[in-house]
């Protein structure tokens, strides 16, 4: 046996203790904070599908509904349009002939455009809002089904902890995106794609220079999502640690009593 075998056995021993300590744990691939390059694209295309399978059964009001984000962008941003309309138009005709004719058009003409935006953003919230809700509670159940079908050997393994974390602190997660994300993103992509195509065509060149802060913007929010994901990874495993101990703890609370361990657990818990 060679100086290297030996030396190399206490580090592999090591490695297997600290991975049997993290599945004792409940501590899968998923909460480890820097995942290798390939384990992150396999975990976000798993993600992708997943999020795919449970969009499928409401694809057809996803294609409306994004239609009606649309136009109700499009409605919105005709606002500042029509008051530099009347600006220009309206109230030189005003002030010169006396004419109300084009200030009634446009004051009807934002009026429309208010109430075209609040009505359709009432409809996008309203369904979205159902579609989301829908979504969560399939993914509830294959959730709990799933637990259920998994042998006993897993819950030996993975604890009841982890599995309430994944049963709250994972779909709350997606419903926060159903709820708030989803809509400020499709807003502001939207927004975006019409007012810089708006930039240009009145004024070109103050466009094309607003366009040169893009690759910075597509830089930020690249370093904003690796970053992110670091922290909502150690986020929800701290939360899944809080989870454990106290459902464990409740758990066995006859032992606790018996033991006089409250103290020690509250210190574990604090």
């Amino acid at each position: 046996m060679t100086t290297t075998d030996q030396n190399s056995r206490p580090d592999t021993g090591a490695s297997e203790n600290l991975a049997a300590e993290r599945d004792w744990r409940g501590i899968a691939t998923e909460d480890v904070d820097d995942l290798p390059s390939a384990a992150g694209v396999f975990l976000r295309a798993r993600s992708r599908r997943l999020l795919g399978e449970l969009v499928r059964p409401h694809r057809r009001q996803v294609r409306w509904l994004l239609l009606v984000i649309l136009v109700q962008n499009l409605a919105w941003l005709a606002g500042p349009w029509l008051v530099g309309l009347g600006i220009d138009n309206a109230l030189p005709a005003l002030m010169d002939d006396g004419s109300v004719a084009p200030l009634i058009w446009i004051g009807s003409a934002m009026l429309l455009a208010a109430g075209t935006d609040a009505i359709l953003r009432y409809a996008f919230l309203q369904r979205t809002g159902a579609i989301g809700q829908d979504m969560l509670l399939t993914l509830r159940r294959r959730v709990f089904s799933h637990v259920q079908r998994l042998p006993l050997a897993f819950h030996e393994r993975y604890t009841s902890g982890r599995v309430i974390s994944r049963l709250t602190s994972d779909v709350d997660a997606l419903n926060e995106l159903l709820d708030e994300g989803l809509d400020g993103l499709l807003t502001a992509l939207f927004s975006i794609m019409t007012i810089g195509i708006v930039l240009i065509v009145l004024d070109p060149p103050l466009g094309l220079v607003t366009m040169l802060a893009f690759p910075l913007l597509l830089l930020l929010g690249r370093w904003f999502q690796q970053n992110s994901a670091k922290a909502y990874r150690r986020t929800r495993e701290t939360v899944a640690m809080v989870i454990v101990q106290f459902v464990e703890s409740l758990g066995g609370i006859r032992a606790v009593h018996a033991f006089r361990r409250e103290p020690r657990d509250t210190e574990i818990f604090r």
